[in-house]
């Protein structure tokens, strides 16, 4: 059985992956992140104009990161297909469809989820997904007088 530095075994962190994940399906942000260590290695890469990408260093940006998210992202399905752990490291991939709350817009995307637990602990946390297709979404104005998506904003052009 391999385990990690702090001689936790495989078992373990397959176990602090699957409280995270259910945790997760079930809106229990509270109990999310109390899963992250104080300090943890966090990116989800992406434009720097979609106030949810980006990284974090502390369980107190991650808390914030979990809270923020629904007010911009209304979750319409996340698909949990594959988890796999090696010793401390996980893979989690799956699909997920969401809007874009202030506009209607969709994202549709496959994810892989990459995390490293350490000591019980999740820290290190990956997510990839489409950029492109979420950085899309969220140009995407807000709804017209009308109800009607307007134009996706295509930026200052030179």
């Amino acid at each position: 059985m391999r385990s990690d530095a702090n001689g936790i075994d495989a078992p373990e962190h397959a176990e602090t992956v699957e409280r995270f994940l259910d945790r997760l399906a079930w809106g229990d942000i509270d109990g999310v992140v109390t899963l992250f260590a104080e300090r943890v290695d966090w990116d989800v890469p992406g434009a720097v104009e979609v106030p949810w990408l980006g990284t974090r260093t502390t369980r107190s940006e991650v808390a914030d990161y979990f809270t923020a998210h629904p007010t911009h992202v209304a979750k319409e399905e996340f698909v949990v297909e594959r988890t796999l752990v090696d010793g401390a490291e996980a893979a989690v991939s799956g699909r997920f469809r969401s809007r874009v709350i202030r506009s209607g817009a969709a994202m549709e995307s496959w994810f892989v989820l990459q995390l490293t637990v350490t000591a019980g602990e999740i820290t290190r946390y990956r997510f990839y997904e489409d950029s492109l297709t979420v950085a899309r979404a969220w140009a995407t104005t807000a709804k017209g007088a009308a109800g009607q998506t307007q134009e996706t904003h295509k930026g200052a052009t030179d």
